[in-house]
């Protein structure tokens, strides 16, 4: 009787600590990736609310724990779009220039983050955004500063943007997506009286947009002045989950995780290939992984393809005036979530890498949980192999002696021991299993494209629309005075069918 109580006792303790493993994990996992909007509901009625024009509803929800992103830099980046939009100008600057920090302080403690993803997921680490997601915090921070008309902190918003853009630490973005935020962070120098600034990024603009710039870059004389408008549309695709497996060789994970950036992309495509082939891999000595995966395939179907545009028009002109009633923008437009898109991609092997050692990890704690389970039962019912070590030539009489005498304090302890390093690998399995959830964190509220209009006005009072196929939004009059640059935003919302989750 007493070989069988520490069993039935390692069955009721593993049983009693599983659902404790599992509801910390649980909690753990919500707060690292319910940032991710696909599928997660309050995220959906916050864009919902952002469509709707309800910004002030946007505000006070993000004031809300279970509704704000729970890592501190997503937060202020949600918190950065909306307050501009809901005209909280102070704490929306507060909040670009909080993110601004944070990255750069995640920055330099990147590579030490890495272990803890190993053993639970990607959400376990701190989130960081793509170089193209990274290029907007100093955009939106320079549109509230200016919003605010404090023109000398919007230059130095451009200044953050121009190093940025001045990179070359890894791929870059597509050089329409440069060339446009060049030509923005030269409007902010601009607006700030910051000419040779502006010089500087307006020729920049001009060589990465083969010489598209969307109006002259010569200061405007004292007859003349400018508005600037900045369209953006839609929202920017999402990361969304999928459940998806792989057949690898050992070689291919090694390369999955090595420096070589060619040799990583390479493989992934490889890999992602033999997914829609029919082969008997296992015979060919590849393992499958089953991988719950963040992927972009066919995300935003509906993208708007509109054209986007900007016009002033003439009071008081007529069919009759010698001059048009009309005076449409130059433009120039960039996809934002082309180049999120390319981010996210570039970053797929290293996922693959670890998600793959991840599965690889939980299969090896497993095995060795049960191993350890049943070594505590063999010792408990005395089949563990110490009989078998006494010596033959001891008297029969001698060995019932030391078997009497045997020390059942410490076959105890070896019991204890093997059930304590199988709850440990067990609840480093179920840790990983629950933690292990796709990352879906992202800046959900950029846009999709954003387009940058430029007339040059003669000095007046001007009302001034904006466009999208047949439709026009009235921004108001502008007054346009001599040798001035005004900046405008605007930006076009989806309608209910492209809002992630009413696709």
């Amino acid at each position: 009787m007493r070989a069988r109580r520490p069993t039935h006792g390692v069955r009721s303790l593993a049983l009693l600590a599983l659902p404790v493993i599992l509801g910390a994990g649980c909690a753990s996992a919500g707060q690292s990736w319910r940032a991710g909007p696909a599928g997660i509901p309050v995220e959906r009625e916050l864009r919902a609310q952002m469509t709707a024009g309800q910004y002030d509803a946007a505000w006070q929800a993000l004031k809300k724990k279970q509704v704000a992103p729970a890592d501190a830099l997503l937060r202020h980046l949600y918190k950065g779009v909306v307050g501009l939009h809901a005209g909280q100008l102070d704490e929306g600057a507060r909040s670009m220039d909080r993110a601004w920090s944070i990255v750069y302080d995640r920055w330099t403690k990147r590579v030490s983050d890495g272990a803890a993803a190993l053993a639970t997921g990607d959400g376990a680490l701190p989130y960081y955004p793509g170089p193209a997601e990274r290029m907007f915090i100093p955009y939106y921070g320079g549109l509230t500063w200016l919003a605010r008309n404090e023109r000398a902190s919007a230059a130095v918003e451009a200044r953050r943007l121009s190093a940025l853009l001045a990179s070359e630490q890894g791929p870059q973005p597509p050089d329409d997506f440069r060339g446009v935020l060049r030509y923005v962070a030269g409007v902010m120098y601009e607006v700030a009286g910051e000419r040779n600034d502006a010089e500087v990024s307006f020729r920049n603009a001009n060589l990465l947009l083969d010489g598209d710039l969307p109006g002259d870059t010569i200061p405007p004389d004292t007859l003349h002045g400018d508005v600037v408008v900045l369209i953006e549309d839609g929202f920017v695709d999402r990361p969304e989950p999928a459940a998806l497996e792989f057949w690898l060789r050992d070689d291919e994970l090694k390369a999955l995780d090595g420096d070589d950036y060619d040799r990583r992309t390479e493989t992934m495509t490889r890999i992602h290939a033999r997914r829609h082939d029919r082969r008997d891999w296992a015979a060919e000595h590849y393992r499958s992984v089953s991988l719950r995966w963040p992927t972009m395939e066919g995300v935003n179907l509906l993208r708007s393809t509109s054209t986007l545009g900007a016009r002033a028009l003439r009071v008081g002109a007529d069919a009759a005036s010698a001059e048009p009633g009309r005076l449409e923008a130059r433009t120039v437009s960039m996809s934002v979530s082309d180049a999120v898109r390319a981010d996210f991609e570039r970053a797929q092997p290293a996922r693959l890498a670890r998600a793959v050692a991840r599965a690889a990890l939980r299969e090896v704690t497993l095995d060795g949980a049960g191993r350890a389970f049943e070594a505590a039962g063999e010792i408990a019912s005395g089949d563990d192999g110490e009989k078998s070590k006494k010596p033959d030539n001891i008297p029969e009489k001698n060995k019932k002696g030391e078997d009497e005498k045997e020390d059942e304090g410490g076959k105890g302890w070896k019991i204890a021991g093997a059930v304590i390093v199988g709850l440990a690998l067990l609840f480093v399995h179920a840790g990983s299993q629950v933690l292990d959830q796709p990352d879906l964190r992202a800046w959900q509220l950029l846009p999709d494209r954003v387009t940058v209009a430029r007339m040059r006005l003669p000095v007046g009072d001007y009302p001034v629309e904006v466009t999208r196929d047949g439709e026009a939004f009235s921004l108001g009059t502008v007054t346009v005075r001599p040798g001035s640059v005004t900046v405008l935003t605007h930006r076009w919302w989806p309608d209910d069918r492209r809002i992630a989750g009413r696709d």
